[in-house]
Order: structure tokens, then C-alpha cells, then sequence
């Protein structure tokens, strides 16, 4: 079926969808997975015909009396109209742009269209003949080289005990002009991946931009149209970031093999690839809105995942403690306790969660306790070496207070909202 696109939706049948045919409808560019039947009543509307017309067509597709004209008007004011897919855009940013994968305050870094050439080049790499043994390839070889690094370890630990003792923090200007912007350029090259994947197979990326995660102030790539695409596609996808991440590892680890001899130029190597390394394993997690979140959802097709995951557990806590006061609608019943990885995930999610959050208060406080002795030494001296861990702990510190600030809001609108409900 043509995509069907006007001033405030588009709507575009989803690639290997199968015989019940699914449909990729975007709203002020969210997506909303749909079936054939409001497809039908949107083409419909767009060749404006009337309720009780399109109503013959779809019972006429389906071979039964399912719906009347009524029953469809209802649907189109209940269903459609609050998503918005009548309303007259707008030029306001609030709705042009909406929250995305939990990333707030969203701020455009680079526009993708700038970069095409970028993309023409790197997207052979994704085709799937390429990309799969490729990647398996990179892995093996980087848990090799990396087994072989650390049998080297000691001489950069040695080196750097060395300067610690004689008050050598190893930083300097060429530290910061060298080693933050590779960092950037890293990061950057991650979300690349991402559009040059995404090129690969027609999807053409928006932009890259800066953004609040939780806490964690991070990079994000604007893919929305992704989900028109098979699965198998979007795996690639999710997985494009992590690929480039892994051929700049074994850059880093050559880097180390031809410094050797220079310990300084091998220690910053070696915290290079030790960030590179734990940004990959952040985003491979898949309790975060990262790149394991949208793999994990994609390879076991749980659209959703973080409000099924919720759903699922109240569930489950319903099934074991039948008093408790929930209630479910109709989309909550389609969630399933059978769900195998819906179960792993869910309780894997509260259990990671836990600890996050023990972590994170640990951590805030071991900040906090460190924070005078780390402005006195900025103070008394007043270097690179001083300065870096001060405006460390002032950026943790800043975005802790920042997300405590703004959880104790929301908690506090959902109180009031609930004791409101409840004098009704």
C-alpha cells in the first residue's frame, strides 16, 4: 500500500510485517505501530470519502459485518484525534519535537544532511552480507588484543604509581586539547553509525543532537522512521553505533602498540580505550533507552518494552498478592505472565533499578564528602590536574540534584493527582 503523508501524519505500511499487515503511523514525529484497519479509515478520510463508505470498503476487506459507520467515527474522535493527527501544525517546538527516548532537553548538534557524504561511504559496511561477520570479527579480535593488553598492564600501572608519587598527574594542555576532543569525535562517530545504517536501508536520519538521560548527559541520533523497516534491519541499527565503536577500538589498542615505548602517550591510549570500552558496555544494557533497550525490543518483538515491562510486573505482583487495588485496562490485558522475555526482562529491569539507585546515592554522597578537599586543591593549585576532578564533581554533583529535583516533582504531581482521584 503507498504511504499516505499530510501536514500532521504520515502513514507507511511496515517493511516484512507479515499477513496482518502493520503500519508505521507518525504523529508530530512519534511513531505508533497500527493495523490495516486505520490505514484504511485514514485513506479514507484523505480521499474524503464518508464513515459509512469506509466502512463498506473495510467490512468488504474483511468478508464480515464488523463495522458501521458510527462505530468508526467513534474510533476516529477516541482513538486518532487525541494523538493529534488532525491538528493544524504548529511551529511550536514543544510539539515539532517531543521527548524522545526519554532524552530531555534535546539540543541539535548536526544536521545529518550535511554529512550525506559521510553516510554514501560508510553504508556498505552495513549490509548484512558485511556487517554480521565483520562484527563477529571485531569482537573476537578485540577480546584478544584486549586479553593481551592486560598481560602488559603492570608497566602502565608501575609508570603511573611512579608519577603519583612524585605528584605527576599526567595531564596537561596537550592532555586536554588531545584526549576530550577524541572522546567528542568518538561519541559522534557512535551516532554516525546509527545514520549510516539507517541510510543503508532508506531511512534517512534527522539529526544528531545533545541531551539529559536520567542523569547522564549523552548524544542521540534521530532514527523515527526506523520502524518502517524489517527487524533484521533494525538490528542493524540498533547495533550500528557499537560496530564503529568496536573498529575505533582496535584503532586505539594499534595506537598502544606503536607507543609502547612512550608510557605517556600509552597511558592515554589505555583511558581512551577503558571509556570506549564502558560506553560500549553502557549501551548494550538493556534496562537504559540505549542501544540494548531498542535490540532487546526489536529481536523478541516487544514494542513498548519499558510500559509492558511496567505493566507486566504490576501485574505479576497482582497475581501474587490478589488485594492489591490495580486495575488494568484494556491495552494492559494484552500483556501476557506467559511472556518469557517479557518476564526476564521485567524482573531483571527492578533489579537493576535497585541498584542503580544504591549506586547512584552512593555515589552523590561520595561526591559530596569529597567535593571541599577537591576546591581546596583547585584553589592552592590551581592546574589542569586540579581543575579537571573539580569540574567533574561539580558536573555529578549538578546533574544529581538536577534529576532529584525534578523525581521529586513528578512524584509529588502523581500524589496529588492520586488523592484527587480519590475524593471523587
Amino acid at each position: 500500500m503507498l504511504p499516505i503523508q499530510t501536514s500532521s501524519y504520515r502513514i507507511e505500511e511496515i517493511e516484512g510485517s507479515g499477513a496482518e499487515r502493520y503500519f508505521l503511523l507518525t504523529v508530530n514525529n512519534r511513531p505508533y505501530k497500527v493495523g490495516e484497519m486505520v490505514y484504511l479509515i485514514l485513506q479514507g478520510i484523505f480521499n474524503k470519502q464518508s464513515y459509512e463508505e469506509i466502512a463498506q470498503q473495510i467490512n468488504l476487506r474483511s468478508g464480515q459485518e464488523l463495522y458501521s459507520g458510527s462505530d468508526l467515527k467513534t474510533i476516529v474522535s477516541e482513538k486518532l484525534t487525541p494523538l493529534g493527527v488532525f491538528d493544524i501544525p504548529t511551529t511550536n517546538s514543544k510539539i515539532a519535537t517531543p521527548q524522545m527516548g526519554g532524552i530531555y532537553f534535546r539540543k541539535k548538534m548536526l544536521d545529518i544532511s550535511h554529512y550525506e557524504w559521510f553516510l554514501k561511504i560508510f553504508q556498505v559496511l552495513f549490509s548484512p552480507w558485511a556487517f554480521f561477520p565483520v562484527i563477529i570479527l571485531a569482537i573476537i579480535a578485540n577480546v584478544v588484543l584486549m586479553n593481551e593488553l592486560l598481560s602488559l598492564d603492570h608497566y602502565v600501572k608501575a609508570y603511573n604509581a611512579s608519577a603519583a608519587a612524585t605528584g605527576d598527574c599526567l595531564r596537561g594542555y596537550k592532555y586536554i586539547f588531545s584526549f576530550y576532543p577524541i572522546i567528542v569525535s568518538i561519541l559522534l562517530i557512535h551516532e554516525l553509525g546509527h545514520a549510516a545504517a539507517s541510510y543503508r536501508f532508506g531511512v534517512k536520519s534527522k539529526e544528531i543532537g545533545f541531551g539529559l538521560y536520567i542523569i547522564f548527559p549523552v548524544l542521540y541520533t534521530d532514527v523515527t522512521e526506523v520502524w518502517r523497516i524489517s527487524k533484521i534491519k533494525r538490528v542493524i541499527v540498533n547495533l550500528g553505533g557499537i560496530y564503529f565503536q568496536l573498529l575505533i577500538n582496535l584503532g586505539l589498542i594499534y595506537g598502544i602498540y606503536i607507543n609502547f615505548g612512550n608510557l605517556d602517550n600509552v597511558s592515554t591510549f589505555r583511558y581512551l580505550i577503558q571509556i570506549n570500552i564502558a560506553t560500549i558496555l553502557i549501551n548494550v544494557i538493556p534496562f537504559l533507552k540505549f542501544d540494548g533497550y531498542w535490540l532487546y525490543s526489536d529481536i523478541f518483538a516487544i514494542p513498548n518494552l519499558k510500559q509492558q515491562s511496567t505493566t507486566y510486573f504490576t501485574k505479576l505482583l497482582k497475581w501474587l498478592i490478589p488485594k492489591l487495588p490495580f486495575k488494568f485496562n484494556e491495552e494492559a490485558q494484552q500483556v501476557k505472565l506467559s511472556n518469557i522475555p517479557l518476564m526476564v526482562y521485567s524482573i531483571g529491569r527492578y533489579i537493576f533499578l535497585a541498584y542503580f539507585m544504591i549506586w547512584a546515592f552512593a555515589f552523590f554522597f561520595g561526591q559530596l564528602g569529597t567535593y571541599p578537599r577537591t576546591l581546596w586543591n583547585l584553589v592552592t593549585d590551581c592546574s589542569v590536574c586540579t581543575f579537571e576532578p573539580f569540574l567533574r564533581s561539580t558536573l555529578n554533583i549538578g546533574l544529581f540534584l538536577f534529576f532529584a529535583k525534578s523525581y521529586y516533582a513528578m512524584s509529588r504531581g502523581y500524589v496529588v493527582n492520586y488523592l484527587a482521584t480519590k475524593r471523587k
